[in-house]
């Protein structure tokens, strides 16, 4: 029962963490030619650590797959970076549709895994929430809503993209990354968006509850193109408490000279949202999303990177105690492979602090 393990080891840290702070520590660039195995090390759209080790997901739709590194923490520095397995997601023998792998945790169990796929709703391939096992891939059931139709059901690229194992250890929270059809228009620079963020128990492999989230505007950037393209999402979650998680939005305009990206981190509390499982739409209804509080704008720091750039951040997860005793946090940035210009596959570390 590791990873429950590690949240009873985490649970007096955070428990009832009225205020948290994130202190910008350090920042590690992953080299772009770097491989493993054969396999191009990019795409990291997750990072989960375990037994001393982190697993980063793969966004490749060709080659899904998952690696595992090691990455030494000395003080407040990242010493070193060390990629040593690449680790395939599926095969012939249990690939299941198109998939386009977004976030990865390790189950209580300490050796099955649990990942997200957006599929590819352009193409009416469905989203996924997969457990891998050694006797292969497990799905979850995923309510109507998340079916794909014209009018209704999840928008391209805008699905699964957060995942985090649940307080109790019983189930996981998954994310969408935008809102869904029914639930209205997508979130721009004028307006927000509500998304839905959903509990699947591993007892039913199925969902159990859900509540709203609002996520921000898109970040304006007046020096783009008019006709520039631009997205926003709520891309990664992370348990903190009982009632409370982490969320990670990423705005992104293309055509600007620092990347385009602007990402911000949220504490968000549970308590008194409303039960969205069985609300068909979002639209003009009333109900209770998620009281969020924002933790940090990732602007602030950029000038403290080595880099001074904030790429395609998409992954975080807590590490091992500094030495101080306070939790480490790391992110992790997805490159795209740089299929779309030059980006960075970039590791930033983090110090938690909490108070009452």
């Amino acid at each position: 029962m590791r990873s429950c393990l590690f949240l009873t080891l985490l649970a007096p840290f955070f428990a009832n963490s009225a205020t948290m702070q994130l202190e910008f520590l350090d920042e590690f660039i992953v080299p772009a030619d770097l491989r493993v195995d054969g396999d191009k090390v990019g795409g990291l759209s997750s990072i989960e650590y375990t037994n001393g080790r982190y697993l980063l997901i793969a966004d490749d739709s060709k080659k899904p797959r998952y690696f595992q590194a090691n990455i030494a923490i000395k003080g407040q520095k990242i010493e070193q970076v060390q990629f040593e397995k690449s680790l395939p997601l599926v095969n012939k023998q249990t690939r299941s549709g198109v998939v386009d792998p977004e976030s990865l945790r390790i189950a209580p169990n300490g050796k099955d895994i649990i990942w997200t796929s957006e599929g590819s709703i352009k193409y009416k391939h469905a989203p996924a929430i997969f457990m891998q096992t050694e006797q292969g891939l497990v799905n979850f059931t995923l309510p109507k809503m998340f079916e794909i139709s014209k009018t209704s059901g999840p928008r391209h690229n805008a699905v699964f993209e957060g995942l985090t194992v649940a307080h109790s250890g019983k189930g996981i929270w998954v994310s969408a990354e935008g809102a869904l059809k029914q639930d209205g228009e997508e979130s721009n620079i004028e307006h927000g968006s509500l998304v839905r963020i959903s509990y699947f128990d591993f007892a039913s492999k199925s969902m159990q509850k859900q509540f709203a989230y609002y996520l921000e505007p898109m970040v304006n950037r007046p020096e783009a193109k008019p006709d520039a393209f631009r997205t926003t999402g709520l891309v990664e979650i992370l348990q903190v408490n009982e009632h409370q998680l982490l969320t990670m939005e990423r705005s992104y305009t293309a055509g600007i000279a620092d990347g385009g990206n602007d990402v911000s981190i949220y504490l968000v509390d549970l308590k008194n949202v409303t039960d969205t499982s069985q609300v068909a739409s979002l639209n003009q209804q009333s109900v209770r999303p998620a009281h969020k509080t924002l933790l940090l704008d990732m602007a602030s720091i950029k000038q403290q990177l080595g880099s001074k750039h904030i790429d395609n951040l998409e992954g975080m997860t807590f590490g091992p105690r500094l030495a101080n005793g306070n939790i480490s946090l790391l992110m992790v940035s997805d490159d795209n492979f740089n299929v779309h210009g030059k980006q960075l596959s970039q590791i930033l570390l983090f110090e938690v602090k909490t108070g009452k």
